[in-house]
């Protein structure tokens, strides 16, 4: 990559990755590039939008993968499988819903 396209790549934050892994685009010729360096992984589309949802999915498919095939996984492997877990951990608490006291929760059937 010379110095003109490096100046193109745009840093993109990766929902939910608590900073331990990073996400970058870039356009080159006319496909647009995200990858996540730390995993190595790399998807291309037509649009910035598109590719960024299809890194999404490509992430949870590669956690499936490992996941299931973690006795026999390389050394590389499991490094990008803490890396995954944690950041379908935090995909999970983000998606559950906070403790509600009890005494704070009106029935729907009560009436006044």
């Amino acid at each position: 990559m010379n110095q003109a396209d490096s100046a193109s790549i745009k840093q993109v934050d990766l929902p939910f990755s608590n900073g331990l892994m990073s996400a970058r685009t870039w356009k080159t010729n006319d496909r647009h590039v995200a990858a996540v360096p730390e995993l190595g992984l790399h998807c291309y589309g037509e649009t910035e939008q598109a590719v960024c949802f299809k890194l999404f999915t490509v992430l949870l498919k590669y956690y499936k993968q490992l996941k299931a095939n973690e006795s026999s996984i390389s050394d590389k492997g499991r490094e990008h499988l803490q890396l995954l877990c944690a950041w379908v951990e935090g995909i999970e608490r983000r998606m559950m819903t906070p403790r509600i006291e009890r005494e704070n929760v009106i029935p729907l059937g009560r009436r006044r």
